[in-house]
């Protein structure tokens, strides 16, 4: 069975590819700052209009104007190392464009080559987007797409790419609605955070929302977590115990990677989703819910066979789904995601959201952009959140951003670009079976995907939920909620609250670690 959701994936993009032809008329150039002596810039774009209605457009200090969704209200570069003279962007014709140094007098490259007198840009690399550095000061990527939309409410979801605008097109259509929801995308690309939004934007707001992780819930309980049991059900079920159906009553249930749900669980699930009602384990009567539920998958539950998933759950959760794009699809949004991260985790470490500025020795360079830029992000955004945290940890005290050595190895060498910057596919890992996993390469691959589950499933081949059965073998692992409160204390105050250096020292998932301090009462 594959756990990667390749085929959607594909229609998403193929849909994007058709609304950008069928609407091109609508299409213009956006510059977005890509990097800049003042990082908390990172993500202002302009929308190069004047190429379309004027056929030229000037860059220099001062001009284009750039802003944010949410403030009209622009300003330019205003870097003292970017020229007060221009260079001119000349529309050849259609979505070709010639890059003329004119009387700009400060170094320019283009997507690495140096910009002597005139440099072209076709329309192919202008719809893949092309890096324009200035000097090593700033960074613009400019990009052929609709022009983003000025914006009240994000809706939690950061960046200005068509795929992200869609997304949310879809979650104010859906959201007042009580119909299930199927959210589709990779590992990594922000499933939860779309469910949160469609939350926050129903009637259900303000109502319990409940998350059900369907691989961390062990096989011979999944039903009782799930609908509940009555006393004396099972050995340990000494008092009557609610499930995530009754625990989200009258709000919303989020049933994340429902592709690793067993035969029996789904067919719980459908008789749930049909009738509204739900039957404890160890009891004859049905419990009447209200819940409103959306789930979560990056399997093909297509290509799966009826004996691994029932076509009639997946025609009941799939009445509306939203399709979620790739990081490496939406490379115009990884400036603002960038400063967002960087900006939270200097909350953490510094106090402060407001990042350092230095027009004479920035603190984040061209270079080190460069790299998160071009490189495919398997792991898509929650990788790149990990990435950023690592970054500011680990430059500390000093006065400027540096990448690790094995940390920017590990980018340059995922990083395969082609002709105009173009990110080349991640190679696609072989599927096994659980039982070809040797435990010290069980062992190796949680270390090297610092125990995020997923990403060592993908490493490995296997379902997330094998991942955790391999994990109950083996004889020096264990899962989170078998460790000690005590322990889990101690090791939170000997790190200062650090997750990653617990994380590391405990061999937990991150994920995991996190909700067990929160249910401990620990601010972490």
């Amino acid at each position: 069975m594959s756990n990667h959701f390749d085929e959607p994936t594909q229609q998403f993009s193929n849909r994007g590819q058709a609304v950008c032809k069928s609407t091109r008329d609508a299409l213009l150039p956006v510059a977005i700052i890509a990097c800049h002596p003042d990082p908390n810039r990172l993500g202002e774009f302009c929308a190069l209009d004047g190429l379309m209605q004027f056929g030229e457009q000037e860059i220099n200090r001062h001009w284009p104007e750039f802003h944010t969704t949410t403030s009209s209200i622009g300003q330019g570069l205003s870097v003292p190392q970017v020229s007060r003279k221009s260079m001119r962007l000349v529309r050849e014709g259609g979505l070709t464009f010639i890059l003329r140094r004119q009387d700009y007098s400060a170094p320019v490259s283009l997507n690495g080559e140096v910009l002597q007198d005139e440099l072209r840009i076709d329309q192919q690399s202008l719809e893949q987007g092309v890096e324009l550095c200035l000097g090593d000061h700033v960074m613009l990527f400019i990009k052929c797409m609709p022009e983003p939309a000025m914006l009240q409410d994000d809706l939690g979801l950061v960046g200005i790419s068509q795929g992200v605008q869609q997304v949310r097109e879809r979650i104010g259509k859906v959201a007042s609605m009580d119909e299930p929801v199927l959210i589709r995308g990779a590992t990594g690309t922000g499933k939860e955070l779309v469910a949160q939004a469609i939350r926050r934007q129903s009637k259900r707001f303000g109502k319990p929302f409940i998350v059900a992780n369907i691989p961390a819930m062990q096989p011979s309980l999944a039903v009782s977590e799930l609908f509940g049991a009555v006393k004396g059900a099972f050995t340990g079920a000494s008092t009557d115990r609610k499930g995530y159906f009754q625990a989200a009553h009258q709000g919303t249930l989020f049933l994340d990677e429902i592709g690793e749900a067993s035969q029996d669980v789904q067919a719980m699930l459908l008789r749930a989703l049909e009738s509204q009602q739900v039957v404890p384990v160890g009891s004859t009567e049905a419990d009447q819910v209200n819940v409103r539920v959306i789930a979560a998958t990056d399997a093909n539950l297509e290509a799966q066979g009826e004996n691994e998933f029932k076509q009639p759950l997946l025609h009941r959760l799939s009445s509306y789904q939203i399709f979620l794009p790739p990081l490496a699809e939406r490379r115009e949004d990884i400036p603002a995601l960038l400063r967002n991260f960087l900006q939270g985790h200097w909350l953490k470490v510094e106090g402060s959201d407001s990042l350092p500025v230095s027009f004479e020795a920035p603190w984040l360079s061209c270079d080190l952009v460069r790299q998160v830029m071009q490189a495919p992000w398997p792991g898509n955004v929650r990788q790149l959140l990990n990435i950023t945290r690592q970054l500011v940890v680990d430059s500390r005290g000093d006065q400027h951003l540096q990448m690790d050595p094995h940390l920017l190895s590990s980018l340059s060498h995922s990083s395969v670009t082609g002709e105009a910057g173009r990110v080349a596919e991640p190679a696609t890992v072989k599927r096994r079976k659980p039982s070809q996993i040797t435990q010290d390469e069980l062992l190796k691959a949680l270390q090297n995907q610092r125990y995020d589950m997923q990403a060592t499933a993908d490493e490995l081949g296997i379902s997330r939920g094998s991942v955790y059965e391999l994990i109950k073998r083996h004889p020096q692992l264990r899962a989170v909620g078998d460790i000690p409160d005590s322990e889990l204390r101690q090791a939170y105050q000997d790190s200062g609250g650090d997750l990653e250096q617990m994380t590391t020292r405990l061999q937990v998932s991150r994920i995991g670690l996190l909700r067990r301090l929160r249910s401990m009462g620990i601010d972490a």
